[in-house]
């Protein structure tokens, strides 16, 4: 409740009703608190009032002095007026439309307090029956003569003291009310359905490369560029593109000066999510106009609103079409029962906001073109989220007993695969206790149709666990984990979390075992990452890993053999040994950790087999070898 809004309102309201500095008497307190517990109420289920800023103070200063002045004009000629009822009529008309347009619904408040007056002075025509009973019009005008005692001083001071001890019994005892009231309807807005395990997805397609080290990556690539435009962050969105995760951004103005020379923006950028190594593209000679940016009609923001004025706007990202053309993809949604600020909105569709044109289309949700990758913002992702785990509880015990409640781990979801090669938001659960990094859940919201999914967890460790565990692996160089993600990995649970630089660019990739304190699997790429976890699998007795789609059987000869050194990339980082084969004209690479009872000892000449992880760059990382000569 915004109890600091409640004292410019009450001396707005001294100033109008002209309250001098008089000394308070006992049943002001009563009629004081009434109002401060009246206003909190209505703000709590309504949410009228609004934020005070400066604008708001002037608009209540010009209020009360424009009230004060026309209740003074009519009071000296509203006598004569009287006697002329069609122009009375005229001007109260003209006034109530000035009123209305000027203070919008605070025209109201104006039209009582200059009316009202007048209007008890018009009714007492005469001496009243000393026989009548107590009129409620004279009530009425008796309780306005027993504020006017009030003084604005005193009124500030105790009206501000009241309203801060009647906000926190009005909060407490609202808050359990509202959730009674809107308990069934929350729980219809969020339809999860339960599953025992992660849907499986192709390790080799997970995004890598995070947000941040992406906006890095794509900034340090725009050149000489850079004075004039940025990679817009607000457009920065991880999409599918020619069944490749891509990171891509438009190129936006740096500021409104050079818009007005401009006019239009020149390109955008992308690299790849799943590659670190890869070269980030820009693509120019375009002639983009609408952007956040710009200004007028040409702000992606404004044209909007202007387009969709009844609808809660989200967020904007920028995705490619399957032709190489680009959009605007905003999430739309509608305004929903609200209890305790978690689900407050309801998720209706996607516009789509040509950047050349200006052209808008708006799509139904699930109507979208199949290329669109992003409809479900990250901040709606969450609410879903906190209001699943709030209402999976039971009202009762989520609000007393805190039994089953759970809560994110992270105030911000994060971008994952899911199994048909789609985007989601993956949230990780926790119980409300400060201390406990397990693993209670997880939701995943799936990006392009708002499908939520929960699958429970026990004997799991949460993100932040894995990642001071990849910490610990790496305390030796000057490398840490970034986000750590929860995949199933041909059939067996692992984290995947990029491994980092000081300035944010991916050196290295971890898999962590999250059912035991194991050292975590550190390598160069995924693929030898991969590798290494299915060897860590057979050597803990949990058996290959699954992955008859993913893996390709090459027997050949051995024609030559060679050793390399790599290092991660940083100082201080380990330097692994690495041998490469050559066999029938394609390089392979194989470490120490894969087999050591047989990598090293491989020579030319030599019969193997290897399987590696299909689409694997030259030279490919080996996940297996067997060398018949050996036997």
């Amino acid at each position: 409740m915004f109890v600091y809004l409640l004292a410019p309102i009450i001396v707005t309201v001294a100033i109008i009703l002209g309250w001098g500095p008089r000394r308070m008497p006992a049943r002001g307190y009563a009629w004081i608190g009434a109002f401060i517990i009246a206003m909190g109420i209505v703000e709590y289920f309504a949410g009228i009032f609004p934020t005070i800023t400066i604008p708001f103070l002037l608009s209540m200063a010009v209020l009360a002095i424009t009230v004060r002045l026309a209740h003074l004009a009519l009071e000296r000629t509203f006598p004569r007026l009287t006697n002329n009822k069609p122009l009375l009529y005229i001007l109260i008309a003209v006034g109530v439309i000035l009123l209305f347009s000027v203070f919008s619904f605070g025209g109201v408040f104006a039209l009582a307090f200059i009316f009202f007056p007048l209007w008890q002075n018009m009714r007492r025509r005469g001496p009243r029956s000393t026989t009548a009973g107590p009129s409620q019009m004279y009530g009425f005008d008796a309780a306005r003569r027993a504020l006017a005692r009030l003084g604005p001083l005193t009124l500030l001071t105790i009206g501000t003291v009241v309203a801060l001890i009647a906000a926190t019994i009005v909060t407490s005892l609202a808050t359990s009310l509202a959730a009674a009231a809107t308990y069934g309807s929350q729980v219809a807005l969020v339809k999860a359905q339960t599953s025992q395990m992660l849907p499986p997805i192709n390790a080799t397609d997970v995004p890598i490369v995070e947000r941040q080290s992406a906006a890095l990556v794509l900034s340090n690539a725009i050149g000489s560029l850079g004075p004039q435009y940025h990679v817009s962050d607000r457009g920065l969105a991880l999409v599918r593109y020619h069944q490749q995760l891509i990171w891509t951004a438009p190129l936006d103005y740096n500021n409104g000066l050079i818009w007005l020379t401009r006019h239009t923006s020149p390109g955008y950028v992308w690299t790849s999510a799943s590659n670190p190594s890869a070269k980030p593209q820009i693509v120019l000679h375009q002639a983009y106009t609408i952007t956040p940016s710009a200004g007028f009609s040409y702000n992606l923001g404004r044209l909007l609103y202007q387009h969709f004025p009844t609808y809660i706007i989200g967020t904007s990202d920028w995705e490619l079409a399957p032709n190489g053309s680009a959009y605007w993809v905003t999430s739309l949604y509608c305004p929903a029962p609200g209890l305790a600020g978690l689900v407050t909105r309801v998720i209706t569709g996607c516009a789509l906001t040509d950047p050349t044109t200006g052209e808008v289309t708006y799509y139904p949700l699930g109507q979208q073109p199949a290329w669109v990758s992003q409809v479900v913002g990250p901040n709606f992702a969450q609410s879903e989220a906190k209001r699943y785990a709030w209402d999976r509880a039971g009202f009762l015990s989520a609000t007393l007993t805190h039994q089953l409640a759970t809560q994110p781990v992270h105030a911000t979801p994060y971008n994952v695969l899911l199994k048909n090669g789609g985007l989601g938001w993956e949230i990780p659960l926790t119980s409300p206790n400060a201390d406990d990094n397990s693993l209670s859940g997880i939701i995943l919201v799936d990006a392009e149709t708002n499908r939520v999914t929960y699958t429970p967890f026990t004997g799991l460790q949460n993100d932040i666990s894995i990642s001071q565990r990849v910490n610990g692996a790496t305390v030796n160089s000057t490398l840490s984990a970034g986000r750590a993600l929860l995949y199933n990995v041909s059939g067996s649970l692992a984290y995947i979390a990029p491994v980092i630089n000081r300035s944010g660019i991916v050196q290295e990739v971890a898999i962590v075992d999250p059912k035991n304190v194991a050292q975590p699997i550190i390598a160069s790429n995924i693929t030898d990452a991969l590798a290494a976890w299915q060897a860590y699998l057979i050597s803990s007795g949990s058996g290959a890993p699954n992955l008859p789609s993913l893996t390709v059987t090459v027997h050949g000869t051995v024609q030559r053999v060679a050793t390399t050194l790599q290092s991660g990339g940083a100082s201080g980082a380990t330097v692994k040994e690495y041998w490469l084969f050559l066999i029938d004209g394609h390089a392979y690479r194989a470490s120490l950790s894969l087999s050591p009872n047989v990598v090293p000892f491989v020579h030319a000449g030599d019969q193997v087999t290897v399987t590696y992880i299909r689409g694997s760059s030259s030279p490919i990382s080996i996940q297996s070898i067997v060398d018949s000569s050996l036997k």
